[in-house]
């Protein structure tokens, strides 16, 4: 089923798309994710001296 589903989405030029932008969009979600948890830690150590 697995397999499949793989190679229906590697084959096809829309499933491509999708793989791309599937990663792009989680990639991009964990960089502002990092990026807040920075900033909170940032200010957590400010706000503590």
């Amino acid at each position: 089923m697995m397999t499949r589903l793989k190679n229906l989405l590697s084959k096809s030029k829309w499933g491509k798309y999708i793989i791309v932008g599937g990663f792009t969009f989680f990639l991009i979600k964990g960089l502002l994710w990092l990026i807040v948890f920075f900033v909170a830690g940032f200010s957590l150590i400010n706000f503590g001296s």
